[in-house]
């Protein structure tokens, strides 16, 4: 077969995923391009893994979250979903997989192509819960009302370009991330949903080629000291979180290892202490065996790495699918907030705000009570039994095998 993966662009956790994906399908014998944005199509530089540029309706702001800038131009999606037609036929694939895309299902279509998607579930239109709020918690009213009205607000506009190509109208903008066949990459103890027949967990789907430089993960060990990871991830981040962060993890005993993501401005953040260490990519997958809690923004590729070495996770997102991992991961007793749920209307700076209110000796004991707790052993010992019984990867590929013969 002939399969083109589309990762949404707002972050390279995607594309990574995809990277995934293509080394197992391409090991079974199957052709496989990767379709990337152009700010991203260098990190595949070396990596001998055939692409093409795709346009994105994200690279309107770079946002690493959907924004009302990626929708308020009609005429701009449509153009997005014009030029993807006109790859799709040129590669002329067997199946399409997005992973986190807005407007590929709209050109598969078009193109006549089949097309599949891999998303997370609390994406997914019939998820019940209020991103990042529990039932009761303040504000969740409020955060309701804003987040429908963004979906139903990117739905409309997204609506005005698909029918100008003869598509069929929309409600609700995630309705589009989903495929003919839905993949979802997380596992429904994690986060419970309605079953549906086209609905498949795949669970986790981990790429572990980020590469470390001339990051040592055993120099960054002192057997003295408890380790501490600190990401946020490729997207949105924060170095005055990350300085406070680190200062505290400092202060409560720990050697900490920051994780810049590929962020500049994180790779500036350092005490000169000789118990900190930052790397761009550090090998987490070396780290997390070793480490006694990770400080990161909630994304799940983090967490559930963290969760397979049974590493107990504290969150402080940056918008609210992550604020809802944290949620998620609080309710298996794996993990805790950093902050509060807030009310989000696009800006990240709420979350840092909320932080900032809170006095050192809050954030250290919300960390003490988790990991002094003895139940979270074994929940961490639960989670890492259920996320060992997914080979997401494999899974996938055999999926894809089965459906498009």
């Amino acid at each position: 077969m002939r399969i083109l993966l589309v990762p949404g662009n707002n972050s390279l956790s995607h594309l990574s995923k995809c990277l995934a994906i293509e080394s197992s399908l391409a090991s079974r014998g199957h052709e496989v391009v990767v379709a990337v944005g152009r700010r991203n199509a260098g990190f595949l530089d070396g990596r001998n893994v055939a692409h093409r540029i795709f346009p994105d309706i994200q690279e309107i702001d770079q946002s690493g979250f959907p924004t009302v800038a990626w929708f308020r131009k009609p005429d701009r999606i449509a153009g997005c979903i014009a030029e993807e037609v006109d790859l799709i036929r040129r590669i002329r694939p067997d199946v399409v997989l997005g992973v986190f895309r807005f407007t590929t299902r709209a050109s598969a279509r078009l193109a006549g192509v089949p097309y599949d998607s891999l998303i997370c579930g609390c994406m997914l239109p019939g998820c019940p819960d209020v991103l990042g709020f529990t039932p009761g918690e303040a504000g969740i009213d409020l955060q309701r009302y804003y987040l429908d009205s963004f979906f139903r607000y990117a739905g409309a506009k997204t609506s005005a370009a698909l029918k100008s190509l003869g598509l069929p109208a929309i409600v609700d903008i995630r309705s589009m991330l989903e495929g003919d066949r839905t993949y979802l990459w997380d596992f429904p103890e994690f986060l419970p949903l309605p079953d549906r027949e086209d609905v498949t967990h795949v669970g986790p789907i981990t790429w572990n080629g980020w590469g470390q430089g001339d990051f040592d993960p055993d120099q960054a060990m002192d057997g003295r000291l408890p380790l501490a990871v600190v990401t946020s991830g490729t997207c949105v981040t924060s170095a005055g979180f990350a300085t406070r962060i680190i200062r505290i993890l400092l202060e409560m005993g720990f050697r900490v290892v920051l994780a810049a993501g590929g962020q500049d401005e994180l790779l500036q953040v350092t005490s000169g202490d000789p118990r900190v260490a930052v790397c761009r990519f550090p090998p987490l997958q070396a780290l997390f065996p070793r480490a006694a809690l990770t400080v990161c923004h909630g994304g799940q590729v983090t967490l559930f790495e963290s969760l397979s070495h049974g590493t107990p996770a504290f969150v402080m997102p940056f918008q609210p699918e992550q604020a809802h991992n944290a949620l998620c991961l609080e309710r298996l007793g794996c993990g805790s907030r950093l902050v509060a749920p807030q009310p989000f209307r696009g800006n990240p700076d709420i979350y840092i705000e909320a932080f900032n209110r809170r006095e050192d000796d809050e954030v250290k004991s919300t960390i003490r009570r988790r990991i002094d707790d003895p139940r979270t052993g074994m929940r961490l010992a639960a989670a890492r039994e259920i996320i060992g019984r997914y080979d997401g990867v494999a899974k996938l590929t055999s999926l894809i095998e089965a459906n498009r013969p």
